[in-house]
């Protein structure tokens, strides 16, 4: 069931979710240059955008969502599939990096500046850290959740439908539907009435 959306009503030329045709334009040759990337309708993705994606990499956007300006999606091997439902915002400067799974469900808004990571390395001690094995654990974001800038979402959490997680939080564990969460490590603040 797809709920109308009034931001997208506002007549105002200076907000993220006006549509221009340069918006339009950059999306479409995002959309042409890159079979991996399949993008809903009325989407949107701001020109200064970067994807790179490893050869087996999917990511799929739904209708009516909006990229913002230097936001950064690293899709890397073995297995990356990206999929942001309809209406989901990415905040300006976001950085997402994907080895296996992250599913971000219908209307959430991402902040600023939030990192998503699905994955973190081993650290023993007799083995350069940079060659340390990947430990990957997929991501789950439900729907209508609202990140604040400069979050952190770190590798196997899930967080529930209508959950709100606070700025410069650090996500380390799932949060319940419907509750919001902040601080670093983020911990329960109390439930949405």
């Amino acid at each position: 069931m797809m709920v109308e959306v009034d931001r997208f009503k506002l007549q105002d030329r200076a907000s993220s979710y006006k549509r221009g045709f340069l918006d339009m334009l950059v999306t479409r040759l995002k959309l042409f240059t890159n079979p991996q990337i399949k993008i809903g309708r009325n989407s949107v993705i701001k020109y200064s955008s970067e994807f790179k994606l490893t050869d087996n990499a999917k990511l799929v956007i739904g209708d009516n969502c909006t990229v913002k300006e230097r936001a950064y999606f690293l899709l890397t091997k073995p297995n990356p599939h990206l999929e942001l439902g309809d209406y989901v915002g990415i905040g300006r400067g976001c950085y997402i990096a994907i080895k296996d799974t992250l599913v971000i469900g219908d209307y959430t808004r991402i902040g600023p500046n939030v990192t998503i990571l699905d994955q973190d390395h081993t650290f023993k001690r007799d083995e350069l850290v940079m060659n340390q094995p990947a430990n990957i654990q997929k991501v789950t974001i439900g729907k209508d959740v609202w990140i604040g800038g400069g979050a952190t979402v770190l590798k196997g959490v899930t967080i529930g439908d209508g959950a709100i997680v606070g700025a410069n939080s650090v996500v380390i564990k799932d949060i319940p539907a419907y509750e919001i969460w902040a601080g670093v490590p983020a911990k329960l603040i109390k439930s949405r009435e």
